[in-house]
């Protein structure tokens, strides 16, 4: 039986899960301090986490603030001698093997999720998978999908998340051409998962009907929507569980066959007709794989997407990941695996105060502050509580 999480979880509790002695290990097994003499992994690790919950919108130069502030030395016990540059921290973000963030990312999510019972983690079997740009203008960018309008020329990396009901699971970085079509990105984010985690929901950008034949024939199951066609060979008619869910008519719930570009039959898969009752007749069709599950249960299912939408609306407003930091892929790899740790950090400590995404970031970051000021009066040889009542 995992261990349930506390109710009364802290800042300090959670930034205690990275020991110094887990980073310097990872940083071994990485390299990733392989002729560094000052900027190490486990610091720029410290540097990012902190800087990102310092600062609304992080740069290279507040970044050098914030490393050479005392307050950040002394909460992660950094020679106060060791200062930096901007530029150097540019260097050093563009160079340092991307493993090293992922790993800490991965351990993270680990640890965090068996902070959860058996029972609930039962409950969190929808995988949601989207994409999400960040743009910035070509030159700054040096690697990058170039869009073009009649003004300028902007160039932007596409990221393509997978998330259950607790945390993100998994994350690419694209920047080929060929990737700016749902079609490429959300079918290799959902391929290099594990079939065990459940059920995969994304939006109607895959519309693929060979990417469909071969989630199917690679035995993951599937939800999505796909625009209404008269390309489709009708197979059966399926007993419905319920004619309506929430504001939508349930008018079919069928066995077909689509055809791809080439006319070519799809594998059987399971089309479900609705119509919006609001006065605008909208017609939404989801199809999937899952046979076995009500009809009402496919929708519902369909609906759980728009989670992953909030999150990134969350990580883009309130985790600064709405510009570049670095503008070279390495180091934006960095900061995807910086941003996404920090995530769940804060997911875990919204869950349990059962607050708001922007409350959540706005007390984690008062309780950070609180507990510097705490350990500087404790090191000072004061007594907090006078302070702390």
């Amino acid at each position: 039986m995992s261990k349930a999480l506390n109710k009364n979880i802290t800042v300090q509790g959670l930034l205690e899960l990275f020991p110094s002695e887990l980073l310097d290990k990872l940083s071994d097994k990485t390299n990733v301090d392989h002729q560094v003499k000052k900027l190490f992994g486990k610091n720029m690790f410290y540097l990012l986490l902190y800087g990102f919950l310092e600062s609304s919108r992080a740069s290279l130069r507040s970044l050098e603030d914030v490393y050479n502030s005392h307050k950040f030395n002394f909460l992660f016990n950094i020679d106060q001698q060791n200062v930096t540059k901007f530029n150097s921290l540019s260097d050093r973000l563009e160079s340092m093997n991307p493993d090293f963030f992922k790993r800490i990312y991965e351990y993270a999510h680990s640890m965090l999720s068996k902070w959860y019972t058996d029972s609930e983690a039962e409950n969190y079997s929808i995988i949601r998978v989207d994409s999400t740009l960040v743009k910035e203008v070509a030159n700054k960018l040096r690697e990058g999908i170039t869009t073009a309008n009649q003004h300028n020329s902007r160039k932007h990396i596409k990221f393509t998340i997978a998330m259950d009901d607790l945390f993100p699971l998994d994350a690419e970085v694209f920047t080929d051409k060929q990737y700016s079509n749902e079609n490429h990105s959300i079918p290799e984010v959902v391929i290099n998962q594990d079939n065990k985690l459940g059920i995969f929901v994304f939006d109607r950008g895959v519309n693929s009907r060979d990417k469909f034949n071969e989630f199917d024939n690679l035995n993951k199951s599937f939800v999505t929507r796909i625009s209404p066609t008269k390309q489709l060979n009708v197979i059966t008619k399926n007993k419905m569980d319920s004619d309506k869910y929430n504001n939508l008519l349930i008018q079919e719930d069928l066995i077909v066959n689509l055809f791809n570009r080439r006319h070519q039959r799809s594998n059987p898969f399971r089309l479900i007709k609705t119509i919006k009752n609001d006065g605008s007749n909208e017609e939404l069709w989801f199809l999937t794989n899952c046979l076995d599950l009500k009809t009402s249960e496919i929708v519902a299912i369909y609906r759980k997407r728009w989670d992953i939408e909030v999150f990134f609306r969350f990580i883009k407003q309130e985790l600064n990941f709405s510009h570049f930091v670095s503008t070279k892929v390495n180091g934006i790899k960095n900061i995807l695996y910086i941003t996404l740790t920090l995530a769940i950090l804060i997911l875990i400590y919204k869950k349990q105060n059962n607050i708001g995404y922007k409350t959540a970031v706005r007390r984690f970051r008062i309780e950070l502050d609180k507990l510097i000021t705490k350990m500087m009066i404790v090191f000072s040889g004061g007594d907090p509580n006078l302070v702390f009542r």
